[in-house]
């Protein structure tokens, strides 16, 4: 087994670290400050190529590979741990491949370069005010009215609604909808390309207010309502009746890149709790040589290392199977997509809490930073992309069998 990456990915690796020390980690308190527009950085991050990682170059992408993408997450969160910069980035990892995997070829060909320069936004319309995680009992529906789609009911939590509409071209989300009878389940759900903004045209037909937010403070989530968007044929993903396994499919994938995010968060965390140990003293002695402190970096250091294989492990996974590879399936995606969750983002919250403890009262304040990386992480850890119970449930069902758990 190989434990490094070798050749392209150490070059493209190069370039996305001599990109975030230049122009993210010096201003990543700035982007959670509000002072630098997450739409610019966006601007940035298409120039740099960093957008759509595993997009085609028929779509502006770059051709790449998931673990590529999920190397670049790491880099992005250690560059800016208030999670902000690489929450955009997986976001448009997962979700605009779910469009290029499913969606017609005219609405790839319009969209997906603009996602690719950072001039559209395409996040992902699920959560509903009744919960989160039980897709098949969603509400919102689409109805079909003179020869168009109609969207009717209210999303919760939908991250990047406000920087679509500010960005040039504008963008939406993948709204999960319900196409069929409630009774259907889940084989009434569809998805569609909802766009609120297109060709820098504002829609009718919704509204949205963002929440304020506890942490993360760079890239808002809001509570998005559709009173009768139209939504035209050819931005159904997939067949109709058809969207929940399509779905997994792109939780499956965001689930690998919040692993990447929250493994370059705790990085940043335990370097900078490393520094402070070793130059804080406390009763004539580095507080780093009492086995209380130094423990329990080694315990957070090893547990920091098995996370990061766990999401290099799901990005390989998802390489070989959205490649054809038949020795994988859908559900490897699914499973390892959750461990990787499971095990990073806790991982995060934890190693924010231990650090902030080494700090002391410095902790508290703004200034030391290191509760930006908290409040960001607890985003995941409560729930986002699916919380902590449902990580087990899919992993135990895949693992232990349906029939049993």
């Amino acid at each position: 087994m190989e434990f490094s990456i070798t050749g392209e990915d150490k070059i493209f690796l190069d370039s996305v670290k001599a990109f975030v020390e230049r122009e993210i980690a010096p201003r990543w308190v700035d982007i959670d400050e509000g002072r630098w527009a997450i739409e610019d950085v966006a601007a940035a991050l298409g120039k740099a190529g960093l957008i759509g990682i595993p997009l085609s170059s028929r779509y502006g992408g770059q051709d790449g590979a998931f673990l590529q993408a999920a190397l670049a997450v790491e880099e992005l969160a250690y560059a800016d741990p208030s999670l902000a910069t690489p929450v955009y980035v997986l976001l448009e990892t997962a979700w605009p491949f779910v469009v290029q995997r499913y969606g017609r070829d005219e609405v790839k060909e319009e969209v997906l370069p603009e996602v690719a320069k950072g001039r559209a936004f395409v996040g992902i319309a699920s959560t509903e005010p009744q919960g989160g995680s039980d897709v098949a009992s969603f509400q919102t529906k689409a109805v079909r009215e003179g020869g168009v789609w109609r969207l009717y009911g209210e999303k919760n939590m939908v991250t990047g609604v406000a920087t679509a509409l500010n960005l040039p071209y504008g963008g939406g989300a993948v709204a999960i909808v319900r196409t069929g009878r409630p009774e259907d389940k889940h084989r009434g759900i569809s998805l569609f390309l909802a766009l609120l903004k297109r060709r820098g045209i504002k829609r009718e037909g919704f509204t949205y207010r963002d929440w304020g937010e506890i942490g993360r403070h760079g890239l808002p989530t809001g509570y998005l309502t559709f009173n009768g968007l139209e939504v035209e044929e050819q931005f159904l993903l997939g067949e109709l009746n058809g969207g929940f396994k399509i779905a997994m499919e792109g939780f499956d994938l965001a689930r690998t890149m919040i692993g990447a995010a929250a493994v370059g968060a705790t990085r940043w965390l335990l370097d900078r709790g490393l520094e402070w140990i070793r130059q804080r003293t406390v009763f004539g002695r580095p507080i780093a040589s009492y086995q209380a402190i130094s423990f329990k970096f080694a315990e957070l250091y090893a547990r920091l290392e098995a996370a990061r294989l766990a999401v290099y492990k799901a990005a390989w996974i998802a390489d070989r199977f959205f490649r054809g590879d038949t020795a994988f399936t859908i559900k490897d995606v699914a499973t390892a997509g959750a461990t990787a969750k499971l095990l990073a983002v806790p991982l995060a919250v934890e190693t924010a809490l231990e650090v902030m403890k080494w700090f002391g009262g410095a902790a508290y304040f703004k200034e030391t930073n290191v509760a930006r990386v908290l409040l960001g992480a607890l985003s995941y850890y409560v729930g986002a992309e699916g919380a902590e119970n449902i990580m087990k449930l899919i992993i135990a069902r895949n693992i232990v069998g349906k029939d049993y758990v």
